[in-house]
Order: C-alpha cells, then structure tokens, then sequence
C-alpha cells in the first residue's frame, strides 16, 4: 500500500489481521532484540503431519520459481523441480521433500508484515517472471500446472522470511482447541473466559456462524475447557 498506493504514513512493520478475529489476551510482536513473533498452528493428529489439498505447496513454491517452470507438465517432476528451483521451500507438511516436517502451519488470521522483506519478496517474484507486479505473476503463476493450486499469503511470506531473514524471526506455538480457536460464538462472556485460559484468539467466521444458525456444532469453547 506504501508503494503502490502512495500511503506515505504506513510504518515499516504492519500487523495484518482477518476481520473476523477477537483476541483474548495481549500478545508481543516486536522484541528488544528486533526480532519479531511469527505463531505456527500445530496439530496432536498424525494425518495432519501429511500435505493436504488445502495445503498451497504448489503456489507457495512456484511463484518464485517463475517461468522457467512453464514447461513442466507433470505433477511429480513439478514436485522436484520446484524443490530444486524455489526461494520459498513449502516445510509446513511432511512429503518425500521433507520428511521431517512438523506439520505446522501459518494460517492463523494475523501475521506481521516488514515493509523491506515484501518489496524484497515483490522484486523476486516480479523478476522470476519478468512481469512488472505480483498480481500479474499470480495470475500467470496459476495458470500452469507446476504453480497451480490453493494460494496463501500468509504461507508465502512465512517461507521467504524463513528463508532469508531467520535471524529476524521468534516462533510461538499455538495448539488448536487451546490456545489458538475457530468458533461461532464470541460473545463477552465466551472471551472473558478465553482470557482466563490465556487462549490468544477466537476466529469468528461467518461462515461457522451461519451453520451454529443451520444447528451445527459451534465449534472450540474456552467455556468447555
């Protein structure tokens, strides 16, 4: 927004947030030591160790590949050939290129955001694709089978700091269901109680909300813990 909008006053470091997020207790972002918080989601569930459909490896990788990419056609060598070529490896999911993965992963409705690691995230992927914007190279990115796929912002930024700015970064661990929850009631009462178990936040969804409305179950309660 500072580069392209011409919205001079936006500071170097922004906190960008799902609007339907509610916190229930406050939390650090920016150290002393100017290393910032970054939150992963962790899971007890050993099938969610594994890379998912919902998982965007393909994109996260392949936007920063670029073009040479255009030419591989199939799934498996797309697989290599991004993990050969990529600025920003997908770790989040456990398959044959790590094995060892957590499972963690960065979606979590809020990410701080440096204002010099996205203008450096932007010119390599404008670069990678000789185009001269990000949303043209999205739109090319995805049209071909090595990139094709979920997109993820959040999962974007995490691997190109993870990747070139380590020394920034301080890992939290949230584990879902207790301290990190996704729920259709978010009433004062439900976060009242959410502060007494030091949960840090509830991701109210409209979508959640309109089935609690259908008679679906309302998902996490710090209420019930």
């Amino acid at each position: 927004m500072r580069t392209h909008l011409g919205i001079s006053h936006i500071g170097d470091n922004i906190v960008v947030v799902d609007s339907d997020t509610v916190w229930s207790r406050d939390t650090t972002f920016i150290h002393e030591n100017n290393t910032i918080t970054y939150f992963e989601r962790t899971s007890n569930d050993e099938f969610d160790l594994d890379c998912q459909g919902h998982d965007p490896v393909k994109f996260v990788e392949g936007i920063t590949v670029g073009s040479i990419g255009i030419a591989v056609t199939d799934d498996m060598n797309a697989d290599e050939f991004n993990h050969k070529h990529t600025k920003t490896p997908y770790k989040s999911c456990r398959r044959p290129q790590f094995p060892n993965s957590t499972g963690a992963r960065h979606i979590v409705h809020f990410m701080l955001f440096q204002y010099d690691v996205m203008t450096h995230l932007h010119r390599t992927i404008v670069e990678a694709w000789g185009v001269s914007s990000v949303w043209e190279a999205v739109t090319q990115c995805h049209k071909h089978k090595f990139c094709a796929g979920r997109i993820s912002e959040y999962e974007l930024y995490f691997s190109f700091i993870s990747n070139f700015y380590r020394e920034r970064m301080t890992i939290e661990v949230l584990t879902p269901g207790k301290d990190w929850m996704n729920s259709a009631i978010c009433d004062a009462n439900e976060m009242k109680c959410c502060h007494e178990h030091n949960v840090l936040l509830k991701g109210c969804h409209d979508h959640r909300i309109k089935r609690y409305t259908e008679g679906a179950d309302a998902g996490d309660m710090c209420c019930d813990l």
